[in-house]
């Protein structure tokens, strides 16, 4: 039983997105879900609810089954043109705890 987990409009579609891509990368490598399911020690079902974007899938199966795919290498990167611009100078090199 799958619990609706509501997030922002624009981050469910980007999930979607994602979801839809990983359907891509499997089908161009003509695999199946049961065999991607089995390479992710997951279910052919699960596999499912990632292609269709399914918030409520722990990210650590996203992450098996794109490493099933091959496509994990570079997957945590994020593109921030922001935080690239911005200087790294003035930040603290570690944050600590106030004891008090």
């Amino acid at each position: 039983m799958s619990t609706a987990i509501k997030i922002p409009r624009a981050a469910r579609k980007e999930l979607m997105t994602f979801g839809e891509n990983i359907r891509v990368a499997r089908l161009r490598r003509k695999l199946t879900a049961e065999i991607i399911a089995q390479r992710a020690g997951t279910t052919r079902q699960t596999v499912a609810k990632i292609e269709d974007g399914d918030p409520a899938v722990k990210i650590g199966t996203y992450v098996a089954v794109l490493q099933a795919l091959g496509l994990l290498k570079g997957w945590g990167h994020l593109d921030d043109p922001v935080g690239d611009q911005m200087s790294l100078d003035g930040l603290p090199q570690r944050a600590r705890m106030k004891n008090g």
